[in-house]
């Protein structure tokens, strides 16, 4: 009965112990990832698919597109958008944007008013967005549409 005990005593410890390594290594992986990489304009790069959706003052918002980033602060957005049912087609415009080493960052009309905050996740092979526009509850997500470039 006694070794049974020790033996369940020890596998317990054992199952404890494995349990706080695995419940503790993403989070250390994850701390040097971001110390080994981070973030930076050139994080994004490429042309991305994207969706936004969400609410605005003249009703819901749907739009798919793609947005071209070239890795040093300039980007091209072409989408096509449903506002409350009226449909725009092939809306196209520049913009700028920021990333910080956090991997946050924002974007700029060509005139630099700030208009979207994102985040850059998985090295750059996407980003989620959230509109700054007033009235907006607008969110979004990208992804590269080529990951190996």
């Amino acid at each position: 009965m006694k070794g049974t005990q020790a033996r369940l005593s020890l596998g317990l410890v054992l199952a404890m112990a494995v349990g706080l390594l695995v419940g503790v290594s993403p989070a250390v992986r994850a701390e040097e990832r971001n110390t080994d990489s981070p973030c930076s304009n050139a994080t994004l790069n490429g042309s991305y698919g994207f969706y936004r959706t969400g609410s605005t003052p003249a009703g819901p918002l749907a739009a798919i597109g793609l947005l071209s980033f070239d890795g040093k602060g300039n980007s091209t957005v072409i989408q096509n958008i449903s506002r409350n049912g009226e449909f725009e087609f092939d809306v196209t415009f520049p913009g700028l944007y920021e990333v910080a080493a956090d991997c946050t960052g924002k974007g700029f009309t060509p005139e630099g008013v700030e208009f979207v905050r994102l985040v850059v996740v998985d090295n750059g092979k996407g980003f989620y967005i959230f509109s700054e526009s007033h009235g907006n509850a607008i969110y979004g997500v990208g992804t590269k549409i080529h990951t190996d470039q």
